[in-house]
């Protein structure tokens, strides 16, 4: 277990792989008829496996030395997965509540702010692509 939680591979494909899996649910949601039996699954696995990444993203952050944990990488992959897993619970289960669509709207503000951070203060090229996330989000949160 130490040597999973040590592992920045395993760490960066897994976080890729929720990326990867997260926009075909949302394209399903939109583009094909759907039953919501199969939405609740697709739902339900995705947060599983989303959870499942938070936990050992955590413990890994708090066993961290103090210079990773300047990082703003935790901070910018939790906000990731808290703006995927919302989206996704809005979007999916319950479009139309009003409440929800507020903290959807929040957290993919606080997504933005830290894609905007790895963007302009540490330099990495990563928050780009939360960046364009922020954006597809936003316009489907909007036209849907």
């Amino acid at each position: 277990m130490n040597k999973i939680l040590e592992s920045d591979n395993f760490f960066e494909r897994y976080f890729r792989l929720l990326t990867l899996t997260f926009w075909p649910i949302m394209w399903y949601k939109w583009n094909v008829i759907s039953s919501r039996k199969l939405e609740y699954i697709l739902f339900l696995t995705y947060s599983a496996f989303a959870g499942i990444y938070f936990i050992l993203f955590t413990i890994r952050f708090f066993k961290a030395d103090e210079e990773k944990k300047e990082s703003m990488m935790f901070y910018y992959r939790a906000s990731t997965v808290v703006a995927f897993v919302v989206s996704l619970f809005s979007f999916v289960l319950f479009p139309k509540n009003i409440p929800l669509f507020y903290f959807k709207l929040f957290s993919i503000s606080v997504y933005l702010y830290f894609s905007y951070r790895e963007v302009f203060k540490k330099k990495n090229d990563e928050g780009v692509v939360g960046i364009m996330s922020f954006l597809l989000l936003l316009a489907l949160t909007i036209f849907y």
